[in-house]
């Protein structure tokens, strides 16, 4: 350098003033930059937006009460209302108990609940007094006859129901309050040993109660049971 050149100070950087001035060129790959030579990230300054203010009580929407979701429907086992061994007959509720049944609707809770029945003509109608019939039973009668039965465990077979030749009265068969079974050594023991005695009716037939109120009256060739 020559006598008397002014000497300029520079950042080593060949094509201009600073390197935080000057772009890289672009046809040169981004890799080969070196941190020398990246330009330094502009800062940014964040501003918070305004606070809203709060909307009035009359500004606001109305909720809705309409329901959004979507409904269901309960899932049903195939063939379920056809499984007539899946009713709880036991738990019939007090205000449907006087409510008359069918003969053949009658028969079928019987059949389930596995109470038999017998009719000495081989028929149903009510009208026939050699008949068994269910027709216009109450459906608390069904209902406390297999109570009876899962209770007691035994064989119960029904030969008497509503049909006529029975004795009238509030609480009679036509009225759908009795039912006569056959005796066996098993319903006898069970009436007998876990009811308490309560007389003697005017006919000589020895009375039994249960604390649900059923009367049992010993007749000579069957029990005349009482469900009230």
């Amino acid at each position: 350098m020559a006598a008397g050149d002014e000497i300029t100070a520079t950042s080593g950087w060949p094509f201009g003033d600073s390197a935080d001035e000057q772009e890289w060129p672009a046809d040169e790959p981004a890799d080969d930059w070196t941190p020398a030579r990246r330009r330094r990230p502009t800062q940014l300054t964040v501003i918070d937006p305004p606070a809203m203010a709060p909307r009035s009580p009359a500004a606001r929407s109305p909720k809705s009460r309409v329901r959004t979701r979507v409904a269901r429907m309960p899932r049903v086992r195939p063939r379920a209302a056809l499984r007539r061994s899946e009713v709880d007959l036991t738990r019939v509720l007090p205000r449907f108990g006087t409510m008359p049944m069918s003969h053949a609707l009658a028969t079928g809770w019987l059949r389930s609940g596995g109470v038999r029945m017998k009719s000495t003509g081989n028929c149903s109608s009510k009208q026939v007094h050699h008949c068994t019939s269910l027709d216009s039973v109450r459906t608390g009668t069904i209902a406390r006859m297999i109570e009876l039965k899962r209770e007691s465990g035994c064989p119960i077979m029904v030969t008497g129901g509503t049909e006529a030749g029975h004795a009238p009265g509030q609480y009679s068969h036509g009225n759908g309050y009795k039912l006569d079974i056959s005796h066996n050594s098993c319903i006898d023991r069970h009436i007998t040993r876990y009811h308490a005695k309560a007389g003697v009716r005017s006919d000589g037939a020895r009375l039994y109660r249960s604390g649900s109120g059923t009367v049992f009256a010993d007749e000579s060739d069957h029990w005349d049971i009482l469900f009230r």
